[in-house]
C-alpha cells in the first residue's frame, strides 16, 4: 500500500496526495466495521458499546494504532475491538455470531458499493487508473480520476479488511462466529489460541519482510497470503465487474 507509492517515480507532492486518500479510505473502513460490530450488539440487547463512546462513526473512537498502520503497509489490518457483553442477549451465541459478522459484513456492503461505483464511472471514461495517466500529461487532474481512484481504494481495503477479520484465529471476528457453533468446553480450549496470537502474526510480519531478501522466505509469504490475495482479487474484480455489467446497458 503505502510502501508501493513511497518506492514509486511519482513526484513528491502526487505521493503525499494519494497517501492522504489512502488515509481517508483506511480510516473509513476501520471505523464503519467497528461501528457496525457495536450497533448490531445494541439491537441485540448489549448497550456496552454505546455506554462506552464506541456506538459512533468518530475514527478516533475506534483507531488501533498498530491495527491502522497495517492497513496502511500492507493492505488489512484492525481496530480497537468494540466492548460486548453477550450475556445481555436473549440467545448470547447466535447473539456473538451476528455481532462479529456484521463488522465484515459492513465491509463488503461498502465495498460492493464502490464496486458498483467504479464500474459504472469506467463505463463512461473513468478509469481507476486514469489518474495515473492524467498526473503523466497533464499539470492537474480531474476530479473524476480522483474519485474512481478513490472508491477503488476503497474496495480492496474493506474486501481486505473482512476477508482478514474473518479467519478464525482468535481475537479476530472469524473465532468468534466459530466459537458460537462450539461446544463451551471445546470453545474454551480453542480461545487458549489468543495468548499466541501476537506470535503468530508476528511472525507472518517477519516473512513477509524478509521475502524481498531472502528466496525461501519469498516462498513461503506466497504460500501464505496466495489464498488471501485470490480471495481479494476475486471479490474486488466481481464487485466491479457487476457495476460495469450494470451500466453497460445504459
Amino acid at each position: 500500500m503505502i510502501f508501493n507509492l513511497l518506492y514509486s517515480d511519482l513526484p513528491m507532492n502526487v505521493t503525499i496526495g494519494l497517501m492522504i486518500l489512502q488515509l481517508f479510505c483506511v480510516v473509513l473502513a476501520l471505523t464503519v466495521h467497528e461501528y457496525a460490530h457495536g450497533y448490531a450488539a445494541s439491537k441485540l440487547g448489549d448497550p456496552t458499546a454505546g455506554l462506552q463512546g464506541r456506538l459512533t462513526l468518530n475514527p478516533l473512537a475506534h483507531i488501533d494504532p498498530v491495527g491502522f498502520l497495517m492497513m496502511l503497509l500492507v493492505g488489512f489490518g484492525w481496530a480497537k475491538p468494540v466492548p460486548v457483553n453477550i450475556r445481555l442477549m436473549k440467545n448470547p451465541k447466535k447473539g456473538l455470531a451476528i455481532t462479529s459478522l456484521a463488522g465484515p459484513g459492513i465491509n463488503l456492503c461498502v465495498a460492493l458499493v464502490c464496486g458498483i461505483a467504479v464500474g459504472a464511472l469506467d463505463q463512461f471514461g473513468y478509469n481507476p487508473f486514469q489518474l495515473f495517466l492524467e498526473m503523466g500529461f497533464s499539470d492537474s487532474v480531474s476530479p473524476m480520476a480522483v474519485l474512481s481512484y478513490t472508491l477503488y481504494m476503497m474496495v480492496l481495503l474493506n474486501v481486505g479488511l473482512a476477508l482478514f477479520n474473518l479467519i478464525p484465529i482468535p481475537p479476530l471476528d472469524g473465532s468468534n462466529v466459530l466459537v458460537s457453533f462450539l461446544p463451551n468446553t471445546v470453545a474454551a480450549k480453542y480461545l487458549r489460541i489468543r495468548y499466541y496470537t501476537r506470535y503468530i502474526f508476528g511472525g507472518i510480519m517477519l516473512i513477509s519482510v524478509l521475502a524481498d531478501r531472502i528466496t525461501l522466505f519469498y516462498y513461503l509469504d506466497q504460500i501464505i497470503w496466495f489464498p488471501f490475495e485470490w480471495l481479494r482479487e476475486t471479490l474486488s474484480s466481481a464487485f466491479i465487474n457487476l457495476g460495469e455489467l450494470i451500466f453497460s446497458f445504459i
